[in-house]
């Protein structure tokens, strides 16, 4: 089914009224645009005047291109939750699953995307297939304090049944475990001092076992980066918590210990980070997702600042600001499960701007 067929899903907002230039139109406008480099209302018209021959090959485009405003009103209007079934339900049916899915959560601020008060920036909470490098749904937060509701919903909706679920300590709350065991996923997630007694609880535990190595599974790897010697030491063991923390916490099955050490000439320095999970006793694994959780940000958030410029995008509007973000997660995913030439993904996003038969060849395989 083509991205066309999912694009005529999405439900129109105007009135018949105030209807002149075809909704599905503008969608493949903007979808193309953003592909092909466009990170703006502006820059998504100029696209558009100067590409109507070959998006006339695709579409009618029978009134030509809208202007930039009538461009930014049509697509903030837009209904979010439609716009991600359809953009996203393209994308994800052609991904590969793997036996256990690894699936990242995190948040992203676009700092760019601000009214009044640049604190209040808005944040874009994905959900990360890390085996694929392909983002799975978002959602934005308008502070902070609504990521852990939005967290919790998007497990819901992802349905994470045999996933691995990977959070920073920020989510380490008892809900939204419990999002995540209700949907028969797992969980690993890091705890920090925001959570202190279970903090102090893992740490004492670890330390009853330090004196006997073979009472714990452990992987270990060792590297360097940046002219320093890296190693690393996972260590997991069951626990049972006491029964104040047990009855707080009760879907810990076990706990994790990543211990760091760091050589930088003469000097060495040691840092231990703990995390809870729902997984039985798997090292090799464990290691492998909590190393990997940060794929997140190499492949998902750096990317699409440094491919997209998300970071310098300029909408002060909430709606067409996270819209805009979706369709960049898109692009980046089209470009992603190209399977020609291995070019970079900012040469391949050239490539779209530049050639007509490549950018059909994106979308249209």
């Amino acid at each position: 089914m083509s991205i066309i067929t999912h694009l005529e899903w999405i439900e129109d907002p105007r009135t018949d009224v105030n209807i002149k230039h075809n909704l599905v139109d503008v969608l493949f406008l903007t979808l193309s645009a953003v592909l092909s480099g466009a990170d703006g209302w502006k820059s998504i018209q100029e696209f558009g005047e100067l590409q109507l021959d070959w998006l006339r090959q695709h579409r009618p485009f029978e009134h030509g291109i809208p202007k930039r405003h009538c461009i930014a009103n049509i697509i903030k209007a837009l209904n979010t939750d439609a716009l991600l079934k359809a953009l996203l339900d393209w994308i994800n049916s052609r991904r590969e699953e793997a036996q256990k899915p690894h699936i990242a959560i995190d948040c992203k601020v676009l700092r760019g995307c601000w009214k009044d008060n640049v604190y209040n920036a808005l944040n874009v909470v994905s959900a990360f297939d890390v085996d694929n490098g392909l983002a799975l749904y978002q959602q934005a937060a308008k502070n902070k304090g609504q990521e852990g509701q939005i967290v919790r919903d998007i497990i819901d909706i992802l349905a994470c049944k045999g996933c691995i679920v990977t959070l920073d300590a920020l989510h380490c709350q008892t809900k939204t475990l419990e999002t995540i065991v209700k949907n028969k996923g797992y969980f690993i997630i890091q705890v920090k001092a925001n959570q202190r007694n279970l903090h102090n609880a893992i740490a004492e535990h670890f330390e009853t076992h330090y004196g006997n190595m073979g009472q714990y599974e452990e992987a270990q790897s060792n590297g360097s980066a940046h002219g320093r010697g890296e190693s690393r030491l996972v260590m997991q063991l069951p626990i049972k918590l006491p029964q104040e923390l047990k009855e707080k916490w009760p879907h810990v099955k076990t706990v994790i210990e990543v211990a760091r050490g760091r050589k930088l000439g003469e000097k060495t320095s040691y840092t231990s980070h703990f995390y809870v999970s729902s997984l039985s006793i798997e090292p090799e694994l464990v290691a492998k997702v909590i190393r990997e959780h940060w794929h997140i940000e190499n492949r998902l958030h750096w990317v699409l600042d440094v491919v997209f410029k998300e970071d310098k995008l300029k909408i002060a509007d909430p709606d067409g600001a996270a819209h805009i973000a979706l369709f960049n997660r898109l692009c980046l995913n089209i470009i992603r499960q190209h399977q020609g030439k291995k070019d970079s993904l900012a040469a391949k996003r050239r490539g779209a701007a530049w050639n007509g038969d490549f950018r059909t060849e994106l979308l249209f395989g």
